[in-house]
């Protein structure tokens, strides 16, 4: 599968449970916003690997929300402590969806040293599951209660470079901020 079928899908699906979506910098900004946009998508720009640390404020501070940090496989590995962090949190309520190609596909598929990385060995302390054998529908629309989850998702790297993303960072903060702030 590609990534913008199969972040369409996991947004698709998040949102219609209510769930909020974080997505990494890059690819899955630009995947998500091109396939999903919605109000409760919070995008990040700025340093490559926060998504998951941003994904775990988020999902503390609002415990009745389930929400997924769409993670490529290259950030989330400039940011491994996260995953330490989340696991010692152990927020119920979140879900890091992997999207694993191998590559830093923003920079035009450069090999990313991700490659040599067991993630089931890695999501020791998480609820993990391949991607293929997730019931998304049931695991988001019921909420999810045996958290943190890590969701691995083995893609195809692509040859189409994702859409650009028009939002600037002022843009995405008023517009999360009005999706809570009701």
């Amino acid at each position: 599968m590609k990534q913008a079928d199969i972040i369409k899908h996991i947004a698709t699906s998040a949102h219609k449970a209510g769930a909020v979506v974080v997505s990494e910098i890059g690819s899955q900004t630009m995947w998500l916003y091109s396939v999903a946009d919605h109000p409760s998508n919070l995008y990040l720009s700025g340093p490559m690997g926060m998504g998951p640390s941003v994904a775990l404020g988020v999902a503390l501070a609002n415990p009745e929300k389930t929400v997924v940090a769409l993670c490529g496989d290259g950030s989330l590995a400039m940011n491994f402590g996260a995953l330490t962090t989340i696991a010692h949190q152990a927020p119920g309520n979140l879900i890091i969806a992997v999207m694993d190609n191998g590559t830093y596909e923003l920079t035009g598929g450069v090999s990313s040293p991700s490659q040599a990385v067991d993630w089931e060995k890695l999501s020791a302390g998480f609820t993990s599951f391949d991607y293929n054998k997730v019931d998304l529908n049931s695991a988001l629309e019921f909420g999810i209660k045996d958290g943190p989850q890590l969701w691995h998702a083995k893609i195809e790297a692509s040859e189409t470079r994702a859409p650009s993303f028009p939002l600037q960072p002022t843009a995405i903060h008023a517009q999360f901020k009005k999706e809570f702030t009701r």
